[in-house]
């Protein structure tokens, strides 16, 4: 949708509508009695559907954060699909907020242009707590030019992919599922399932993008439609073309194989990763994910699934910054922003209300102190919100999720260029090539539907024409610069 720009001309009067009304409405304090002054109120932007009982959650945080801090926060939800529009709309035309979620691209991007707020002088007092209690390699994806512009969720540091089995097929079959790591070891499972289960798809693909580079021990430097990419193990993070390894041409013939011979969903290049049809029924999946990750992905997808890691566990600066909580530069209420994201760092009873809601109301705890859901009325998104390890365990999870996650965590390893941000602004027409050229072969090339004999010569060529050397030569003497410096 990003080419029509019919769709953003209306795109646009719906948020300015919203931004209007909230500027003026949303969150407003009652008036205080007579002679008492009103308390601070912060307005607080995070993505996800406003739920039903939004307005309930926020009157018990207030009550909280008013007994314990003194101030108030207007909590306000922006649906997937409009968040990053409006957010962007606030920032451009000095909208009036105080605390914003952020992920990755625009964290990086917002902290240079001057559009959240260096709190790095409150990481001595007002965020010292938190600043202990986030794990620090988060903290070196978080620094920008020697300052910390947001907090970043502490949550997993590494967000491998794993093989997602349906547990009734694997244990029907007796697969014993250690014994597959890779791509090209699946076939006999993958065998088994198109010839003995009919009815189900033996590998679900989508044009999503599945990060097969880190199967392979690559990570990406930029976006993912900009193929270039270093190799996690190569202490001079030295810049390749993905398209260009032999791990990429031996991953494209076995996608390629897999695909005729019809392990692969059909339509895999027009499927993205959200789109579900009643009935299907699908053997293998792939996902990123974290530690104990077999519940979640089971709730997910509504059936019992046994996952199985397949790549590293790398800390990039993607994985650390894909939930950051931000202050906006303009705030005129910084301490309190301070407080309010130390409190939500720090502070269990803060942290669960914001992503079980009220107890009693949202959910209860059963005999282990476990959470018990009620009702679908509230839920936070939990990446968005802060740090996991002060969280009740859900019933079900294992009771020792939060040590799991802390040796999970002990054992991921940084990337090279953990910290680094790369900077192509100079180059917005290579950027821009590069990228439609990605998005016109990536799917049909990366879900096996198309031979890559013929089209990876064709998307190799079409990356040279595009300038992806000049992309490529730039990394390299930034990433150079920046370890030198370093």
């Amino acid at each position: 949708m990003r080419g029509h720009k019919g769709f953003f001309w209306v795109q646009s009067l719906v948020l300015g509508a919203f931004l209007a009304v909230c500027w003026g409405g949303c969150g407003e304090k009652k008036p205080p009695a007579a002679g008492q002054e009103a308390p601070i109120r912060l307005v607080y932007y995070t993505i996800g559907e406003p739920d039903a009982d939004l307005p309930l959650v926020e009157d018990a945080l207030n009550e909280l954060l008013l007994t314990r801090y003194g101030f108030t926060v207007s909590y306000n939800k922006i649906g997937w699909n409009d968040y990053e529009a409006a957010l962007g709309s606030l920032l451009n035309t000095n909208g009036k907020f105080d605390i914003a979620f952020a992920w990755t691209e625009n964290y990086l991007a917002n902290a240079l242009a001057g559009k959240w707020l260096d709190l790095t002088p409150y990481m001595e007092n007002l965020c010292a707590e938190t600043y202990g209690a986030v794990n620090g390699k988060f903290w070196k994806g978080a620094t920008v030019n020697g300052g910390i512009y947001g907090i970043p969720t502490n949550k997993e540091l590494a967000v491998p992919m794993y093989f997602l089995y349906d547990r009734e097929l694997a244990e029907k079959y007796g697969m014993d599922l250690s014994k597959y790591h890779t791509l090209e070891s699946l076939e006999p499972l993958l065998r088994t399932i198109s010839s003995e289960e009919p009815g189900y798809i033996p590998l679900f693909l989508s044009n999503s993008h599945v990060n097969f580079a880190a199967m392979g021990g690559y990570e990406y430097i930029t976006a993912t439609n900009i193929p270039l990419v270093i190799r996690t193990a190569d202490a001079s993070a030295t810049v390749v073309n993905f398209f260009d390894t032999e791990y990429c041409v031996g991953l494209l013939d076995t996608l390629h194989k897999y695909y005729e011979a019809g392990y692969i969903n059909r339509d895999a290049s027009m499927r993205t990763p959200f789109s579900r049809f009643e009935g299907e029924k699908v053997f293998l999946r792939l996902a990123s994910g974290g530690p104990e990750s077999q519940i979640s992905f089971s709730n997910s997808f509504g059936y019992p699934i046994l996952t199985e890691r397949v790549s590293g566990l790398v800390v990039t600066s993607e994985s650390a910054l894909g939930g950051v909580m931000t202050v906006n530069a303009r705030t005129e209420h910084p301490r309190e922003c301070a407080l309010f994201l130390n409190a939500v760092n720090t502070d269990p009873d803060v942290r669960n209300l914001l992503n079980y809601g009220v107890e009693g109301e949202h959910y209860v705890l059963n005999g282990e102190g476990q959470v018990e859901y009620l009702t679908q009325d509230y839920r936070g998104v939990t990446y968005t919100q802060g740090n996991w390890f002060i969280l009740r365990t859900v019933a079900g999870e294992n009771p020792d999720k939060w040590k799991l996650y802390q040796r999970f965590n002990d054992h991921a390893v940084e990337s090279p260029i953990l910290g680094f941000i790369p900077d192509l602004s100079g180059y917005p027409a290579e950027c821009g090539r590069v990228s439609r050229v990605c998005e016109k072969y990536e799917s049909a090339l990366m879900t096996g539907t198309v031979d890559p004999e013929e089209f990876l010569p064709a998307l190799r060529e079409a990356l040279e024409q595009a300038g992806i050397e000049t992309l490529q030569q730039e990394l390299q003497r930034q990433i150079h610069q920046w370890m030198e410096e370093k």
